[in-house]
């Protein structure tokens, strides 16, 4: 047997394999900006969960009390080698106020501003033409800074880890579509938003 007689079959089913399943790709993708709005970050949650919310600081311990929160805002950018997967990152963050107590009286207020980059990965199971579905994970650092208002004033920063697990996103549109996601962590249980690719 020839090696031509062997190598042509082989050839063909590469080159078949590749057509097809760049064909398979209704949409490609390698740039990928998004602009999202999140509700109920898990650091969100773990302060409502929680039945005293205490902090400590120089001025002493107190109880948070009555606290809202914004939502969880975000700027998102991956690069993508083969549309499938990307790998970015993500900056945004959220704001919360509320009372100070001890022992049930209030004395004073609160303000904590939170600020969160993290790195991300994202996985399309489905690139469609107007339609695609995608997970993704992401871990970073929260920065949290706390002014708290009593008969004196008191800035307490910290810096915390924090991260995202993106259970299920769903896109639609071309070029410029918008999507929500449902999962848990920095951006919230459900964010929606604009997305660019290009």
């Amino acid at each position: 047997m020839s090696t031509k007689r062997i190598l042509r079959p082989v050839i063909v089913l590469v080159l078949a394999t590749l057509i097809l399943s760049t064909a398979g790709f209704g949409q490609t993708r390698r740039h990928d900006l998004s602009l999202s709005y999140g509700v109920l970050s898990i650091d969100q949650l773990s302060d409502i969960l929680t039945d005293v919310l205490t902090i400590v600081v120089a001025l002493g311990t107190f109880s948070k009390n009555d606290v809202k929160y914004t939502g969880v805002p975000f700027l998102t950018y991956h690069y993508s080698a083969n549309s499938r997967f990307g790998f970015g990152g993500a900056i945004g963050g959220y704001n919360s106020h509320g009372i100070l107590q001890v022992t049930g009286d209030n004395v004073g207020t609160f303000k904590e501003k939170n600020l969160i980059a993290a790195v991300e990965l994202d996985y399309h199971w489905i690139m469609r033409e107007g339609f695609q579905v995608y997970s993704g994970a992401g871990f970073g650092v929260r920065y949290r800074q706390g002014t708290y208002e009593t008969t004196e004033s008191d800035t307490f920063n910290k810096v915390l880890p924090t991260f995202h697990i993106n259970a299920l996103g769903v896109r639609f549109g071309g070029k410029v579509g918008f999507f929500l996601e449902f999962g848990a962590g920095y951006k919230g249980v459900l964010s929606a938003g604009i997305n660019g690719q290009f």
